[in-house]
């Protein structure tokens, strides 16, 4: 048995123990282990017609040379964000380029390419770790007939089919940590903290880390935030006495309803082209200012959320995910991706990951008119409380 490994999408505390934990349990059934960099890149980057370059984009895998990476952040196979059924033209190959045929975007499926590396790396099975992204392109290799079985990772935790992903505990602890840390220089200066953490889709990370770090308010994804109703909450919590100052959280794909933007603000893409976000704090914070008269601040955390090595949860989480893995595969029961529901660690078919980002119950869990979490019943949040 031979297996591949890859990490698509961004990375995350906790892949670098789950490449470790599907290595030494393919190997201790003899297996053989060769993580693949950089993604669906590195697929895409593998010519089967001449081998010399091709090392480049491989890593043999074992339990000497994965010894310690649980350690670290990042992942030790790196990460990209290309999905090989929308390739640009500008991230093609050059010794593919005169075979793609592009569409009226520019783009190409090279899905046949990577079918074909596929069998020239004699994998008999892949394990793709990552988001929704990476995850819905290895379902559709799941179509095609390749054995996949995934493992999801991503700090928003919006894949469906799972209560938690790789990452996200970590991601949860660290903005907890700059929800209490902040709130003293809120305090110091009487002022508004507004402190932006990563969920595109989802708001699931903001809701726990402001519930759980006492934030006054919070902002999530799910519903837009109507900015005069939001600015007169924190004045009431700017009065309210005790602690001076106000801190909230918000998702950096919460969209301001009544706020105005600057046209200063850049819009980023990453070098495959996908749109990153992120200022929307700095949005809020700046109309805040001029609403209330009252100094206002932001801090997009960002990538902090992500660095550095992993909490015990998400270390737990990913070796169990990688354990799990291996079986399923060893038993033949591919096309499917593990997960952890209801406390039980499970899997389901790969195609879940083809219904959309999973979002906040906001009926359930979000009180939209005080924007604050409203946690009072089991389940949001039981991924980390096992």
């Amino acid at each position: 048995m031979r297996i591949g490994i890859l990490t698509g999408g961004g990375d995350v505390p906790g892949l670098n123990p789950a490449i470790q934990q599907v290595t030494r349990e393919a190997c201790a059934r003899g297996w053989q282990v060769v993580g693949i960099r950089n993604g669906w890149a590195g697929l895409l980057g593998i010519n089967p017609d001449d081998d010399t370059a091709n090392a480049q984009h491989l890593m043999p895998l074992d339990r000497h040379t994965t010894r310690g990476i649980d350690r670290f952040g990042g992942t030790i196979l790196h990460t990209a964000r290309l999905h090989p059924d929308t390739v640009r033209e500008a991230d093609m190959p050059a010794f593919l380029e005169p075979q793609a045929t592009y569409d009226d975007r520019r783009w190409a499926d090279m899905t046949p390419h990577i079918l074909r590396v596929i069998d020239h790396l004699k994998l008999d099975a892949l394990v793709p770790i990552g988001g929704d992204g990476t995850l819905g392109y290895a379902a559709r290799l799941g179509e095609e007939g390749v054995p996949v079985l995934a493992i999801p990772k991503t700090m928003d935790n919006d894949v469906q089919g799972t209560d938690v992903c790789i990452g996200f505990p970590t991601a949860i602890t660290r903005s907890i940590r700059a929800v209490h840390e902040l709130r003293g220089t809120a305090s110091a200066e009487a002022s508004i903290g507004v402190i932006e953490l990563m969920g595109r889709h989802s708001g699931e990370t903001a809701l726990l880390a402001g519930y759980l770090g006492s934030a006054d308010r919070t902002a999530i994804a799910e519903v837009p935030v109507d900015v005069e109703r939001l600015a007169a909450l924190l004045t009431q919590d700017l009065r309210a006495g005790g602690e001076a100052g106000a801190v909230m959280v918000i998702s950096e794909g919460a969209t301001l309803e009544g706020a105005q933007a600057s046209a200063d603000d850049p819009v980023r893409t990453d070098k495959f082209g996908n749109k990153r976000l992120g200022g929307v704090g700095d949005t809020l914070a700046r109309d805040l200012t001029q609403r209330l008269g009252v100094p206002a601040f932001s801090l997009q955390l960002a990538y902090l959320m992500r660095a550095g090595a992993p909490v015990s949860q998400d270390s737990l989480i990913a070796r169990a995910f990688g354990t799990l893995a291996v079986e399923l595969i060893a038993a033949g029961n591919t096309g499917r991706m593990v997960g952890l529901q209801n406390g039980k660690y499970t899997s389901v078919p790969i195609a879940r990951t083809g219904e959309g980002a999973s979002q906040v119950d906001v009926e359930r869990y979000y009180e939209t008119a005080t924007f604050m979490p409203r946690i009072t019943r089991p389940g949001m949040g039981q991924s980390l409380s096992f």
